[in-house]
Formats: structure tokens, sequence, C-alpha cells
């Protein structure tokens, strides 16, 4: 007599329960880590603020410091997806854009709405790696170096629509466009300096051309 094997029943409302657990589990912890900074926030707190066991922050996210590189990689990303930041519609205008100097607005434009949600996580992030242990000091260099990345990739495709500006290394770019893509930029200017997110996007679009690119024809 054959085997009969039963399959595996998922639950569609268990699923949207576990979902809607996990959002805010995450929209707790990243208001209580903009609140108060990342050592005085606990799991508790996180519990109880999301309205949910400690237990289920545990298995909906995990422990504090993955509730923080979860936090900080949806704002990068704009959402819990599995979608790489360089694949979101708005990455892929400065991609695909053939003209340098355009692709450079629509980059700033990608960088502005990013560091919008990021910025004021980095600087948890920032002060977490000042203050705590191994593992958020490794989230901190994780994130430069993702951008680090970030910067490369877009320094590349700039190349392939055209030369960079006279003198200047691929490395060098990177590093330029590295330092003009960090979150305390943003957060000084913004943040604190009040300037409109507009603005920043011009002055950053601005930046980008003026160090990166020839003038325009």
């Amino acid at each position: 007599m054959a085997d009969v094997k039963a399959r595996a029943y998922v639950s569609p409302l268990r699923q949207q329960q576990a979902a809607a657990s996990r959002r805010a589990v995450l929209a707790a912890a990243r208001e209580l880590f903009l609140e108060q900074g990342y050592g005085a926030t606990t799991v508790d707190q996180v519990a109880s603020r999301a309205g949910v066991s400690k237990p289920t922050v545990f298995s909906a996210v995990g422990n504090k410091q993955t509730l923080l590189k979860v936090v900080r990689d949806v704002a990068m990303a704009g959402d819990d997806e599995p979608l790489a930041v360089a694949e979101r519609p708005s990455a892929r205008l400065a991609l695909e854009e053939p003209d340098p100097h355009r692709a450079v607005d629509h980059m700033a434009a990608h960088i502005t709405g990013l560091l919008g949600r990021y910025a004021a996580i980095d600087e948890v992030l920032r002060g977490a790696a000042e203050s705590g242990g191994p593992g958020v000091r490794e989230l901190w260099e994780d994130s430069e170096r993702q951008r680090l990345n970030g910067a490369g990739f877009f320094v590349d495709a700039l190349l392939r629509k055209g030369p960079l500006r006279e003198g200047l290394s691929r490395r060098a770019a990177v590093d330029l466009l590295w330092l003009l893509m960090a979150g305390d930029g943003f957060h000084r200017l913004v943040h604190r300096r009040r300037w409109s997110v507009a603005r920043y996007q011009a002055w950053l679009a601005d930046s980008i051309r003026q160090q990166l690119l020839p003038p325009p024809p």
C-alpha cells in the first residue's frame, strides 16, 4: 500500500495575523529606537507598545539587535519585501536614463527618498555602534559597506552613459558619492537646519553633478 504523505496546511488567516504582528513589532521598535535610542530600548517595551507578547517579538522578528537590523533594512528599502534597493522603481529610473545629467536628477530623488526614511535610524545605529557590543558595531560597518556598494553601482551606471569629470578616477568618484549618500548630511540639513526636502534634493543633484560629471555641452 502506498504511503500517504500529509500535506502541510498553512492557514491564510494565520499568515495574515503573523504579518500584522511583524508590522506592529517593527513599527514599535522604530518608534522606541528614535525616541530613546538603542541602549535604552528593551524587548519588553517593544512588546508592550506593539500590543503583543515578548515571545511574539522573538518569533515575529528576533532579538533586539535583529530588530535594529530589520528596522534599518525596511527604512532603506521602504518596505519589508525581499527586493533589493537597486531594483526599486526610483533606482531603475536613474539606471535606465541615457543622459547622465538627467540620470543624476533621478539618482538624487532616489537617494533623498531613501534618506527621508533612513537618516534618523542611521543616527540611532551610529550611536549604538559607539556604545554597543561587537554585533551592533558590525551592523554599522555593514551599513557603511552597503552604501559604498551602492555608490559603486551608481558610478558604474554613469560610466556607461559617458565620462566622469576630467581627472576623476572611478575610485575617487565612488568615494565622493559614498560621502554624499551618507545620512548625516540629510540629518543635519533637513532635521537640524530645517531645509525642505526639495531644497536638499536640488542641492544633492547639483553636488553630484559638480563632483562627478563634466560640464554639460
